[in-house]
């Protein structure tokens, strides 16, 4: 049980820092496009990089690896679910490659462009919300109701195996001679 108790926080945390993230860019944005009398291409690359970034870590949340792969396995229900939920990534995930194309050809076209590239990033994010909700209000009801103990140990055990190999990575990275090796002035201030 404890098993099943570990998997679901640690997909709960993911769920609710996607959800954190997502949300503080929705406002850096809503609040950057309001106080602009014309788009900034540098705010909306940044904003654009930002997304990108958040979707590659949604592509790589245990939910994504570990969950909605062992749920696949269960069945018609389950397989629907996972199936729609991919699509709506895919969409999300397309619509911000879009953004992106726009973005670099906005530059030639002006602000008409501009403007295509805010409205495709704001959609991005509504379809990212939409995945979300649907993710814990749907997804993880029915991973509690059909997931057997044996099945969260599996994801446990590779939460916890993926948890310890970013801890060797970190240890690896920082070691004595790495650190002090190449300090500058401003690491004594």
């Amino acid at each position: 049980m404890l098993t099943a108790t570990y998997s679901i926080i640690a997909i709960a945390a993911e769920q609710d820092k996607a959800r954190h993230m997502l949300g503080r860019m929705q406002q850096q944005m809503e609040s950057a496009w309001k106080g602009l009398q014309r788009l900034d291409f540098a705010i909306l690359d940044a904003a654009f990089n930002r997304l990108m970034h958040f979707d590659q870590f949604c592509r790589s949340r245990k939910i994504e690896r570990y969950l909605m792969p062992t749920l696949r396995r269960f069945g018609r229900e389950a397989e629907l679910l996972v199936v729609e939920l991919e699509m709506l990534g895919a969409k999300a995930s397309g619509i911000l490659r879009a953004a992106g194309e726009h973005l670099s050809t906005s530059f030639d076209h002006g602000m008409a462009r501009a403007g295509e590239v805010c409205n495709s990033l704001e959609l991005y994010c509504r379809h990212a919300f939409l995945r979300l909700d649907r993710e814990e209000r749907e997804l993880l009801p029915m991973a509690r109701r059909m997931l057997t103990v044996e099945d969260w140990f599996s994801i446990a055990a590779q939460c916890l195996s993926e948890t310890s190999g970013a801890a060797k990575g970190r240890q690896g990275r920082s070691s004595p001679h790495s650190s002090h090796g190449n300090r500058s002035s401003a690491n004594y201030h």
